[in-house]
């Protein structure tokens, strides 16, 4: 019988192999090696022949393998971002990745747009290279200046890409911080509106229209050194025509463990605290001039989840404080003592939740 040479193909990626026939590869192969009949003869047959070729052409169309679509595009994530209600200063991170495998990409510009004032800082600075399968992560702030309604765009800039923006909503408002004076009771008020149609005999109807009630709240603050009262003062001034983030002081609980930076649980007793509530808002207080407001995720009995995390530093016995989303009076008057002791009756009309 004849006696062919071969090889052991180590794998289907491997190449053709050195030995592979030239001519095979023309669709025409030699044989032989011996004549048919011959004893002890290798080969039994000698000459050339064309090797018939069949094909068959198929139509197709190209898909990607699972996870394929992650690659050859520029991600940015998140690419929604909503921070809530803006009382202290926000920070987040939004990351820029290049996922082209041999392409790399070059950030243009980081462009801004709508209004709000947000920042971004960090990751690699415009112009700049993203090399394949590279990735920067920036720093997102949003302060507690600036419009009331937060509506920004940042978009990084890439030649030839697109969904590459990130969109940040939000509101922006500060809190009412002065400490109430106890002196006076906190006052809560609580209104329904309605529509009164009188008839000639004297009757009325009512219509009821709003099924929550609007609340307010009425409380005395008294500022005792310099400091505090322009505190005061400043916070009347520049944000009177805003609205405030209105402590509900009876309300409020201590913080029975520390909260370090980076906390998104507080351990504090909201037992019978109803202004405590999922997607409300409260405050950690230490001070007028040491505070932070945040929005709730959840709550229970022993615990409040924040939709974002503290950041600053806060120690059990700190007071955590709901609050309400209120406009204070037109008219404000404030009695003071000496230029550095100052008091006032805050009144609120407060929001609809």
């Amino acid at each position: 019988m004849a006696v062919l040479s071969g090889y052991i193909a180590s794998g289907w990626l491997r190449a053709d192999p050195p030995v592979h026939s030239q001519d095979l590869g023309q669709h025409v192969a030699s044989f032989g090696g011996g004549v048919l009949g011959s004893p002890g003869a290798p080969g039994a047959l000698a000459g050339t022949g064309v090797v018939a070729l069949v094909s068959q052409g198929l139509a197709g169309s190209e898909a990607p393998m699972f996870g394929g679509e992650l690659f050859e595009k520029i991600i940015v994530v998140p690419r929604k971002k909503s921070v809530g209600f803006v009382l202290s200063t926000q920070i987040f991170a939004i990351e820029v990745w290049n996922t082209h495998l041999r392409e790399s990409k070059t950030l243009a510009s980081i462009v801004i747009g709508g209004v709000g004032g947000l920042q971004i800082t960090g990751g690699i600075s415009a112009p700049g290279v993203f090399g394949p399968g590279r990735g920067a992560t920036y720093t997102a702030t949003l302060g507690t200046d600036g419009d009331a309604t937060i509506a920004n765009i940042a978009e990084f800039i890439f030649d030839g890409e697109s969904g590459t923006e990130t969109v940040v909503t939000g509101s922006r408002l500060t809190v009412f911080s002065p400490e109430i004076d106890w002196s006076e009771p906190f006052e809560e008020t609580i209104a329904y509106m309605t529509n009164i149609i009188p008839a000639y005999s004297g009757h009325e109807q009512r219509i009821q229209l709003r099924t929550i009630p609007r609340c307010g709240a009425s409380f005395r603050v008294l500022t005792a050194t310099n400091r505090d009262t322009a505190a005061l003062d400043a916070l009347i001034s520049g944000w009177q025509a805003r609205v405030y983030g209105v402590p509900w002081w009876m309300d409020a609980s201590p913080l029975v463990a520390d909260a370090a930076p980076g906390t998104l649980t507080l351990q504090v007793d909201t037992t019978n605290r109803a202004s405590f509530e999922a997607g409300g808002l409260v405050m950690l207080w230490r001070d007028q001039h040491t505070w932070e407001a945040l929005q709730v995720f959840t709550k229970s009995d022993s615990q409040v989840t924040l939709v974002s995390e503290t950041v600053q530093s806060w120690s059990a016995g700190d007071l955590v404080v709901p609050l309400k989303r209120g406009r204070l009076s037109d008219t404000v008057t404030i009695a003071r003592e000496t230029s550095g002791v100052a008091s006032m009756r805050a009144t609120f009309a407060c929001e609809v939740v």
